[in-house]
């Protein structure tokens, strides 16, 4: 198997865990009404926190392999669409992701 497969495989498995787990502890331990509270806030935290690992998983190869100027204005623009979409939506991750992913792949189909 090619090293960017086991990288993707990882990175869902690692994805997956941080998701789920937290969600058992919480099964196991539903009588503690303190630790509700905080896992609640840690959970608030795990999918940005996802999506910012696979983002650096996914730019590090991009960038690693070919960093012209064009390839790095690519990113720093749909990090920017990102951004703004994040900041305009006000709170969900879903729309920022989606709204960057978008970006990037019309810049690449357009070959910039």
């Amino acid at each position: 198997m090619s090293s960017v497969l086991i990288t993707i495989a990882l990175c869902g498995i690692g994805t997956f865990l941080l998701r789920w787990l937290p969600l058992w502890q919480a099964r196991k331990n539903q009588r503690s009404a303190p630790n509700a509270a905080r896992l609640q806030k840690w959970l608030t935290g795990v999918g940005p926190a996802a999506i910012a690992a696979l983002l650096t998983v996914s730019l590090w190869g991009q960038l690693s392999t070919d960093a012209r100027p064009g390839r790095v204005a690519m990113l720093v623009i749909a990090l920017a669409c990102t951004a703004i979409t994040r900041r305009m939506a006000g709170g969900g991750i879903a729309l920022p992701t989606l709204v960057g992913a978008i970006a990037y792949g019309l810049l690449s189909y357009l070959g910039l």
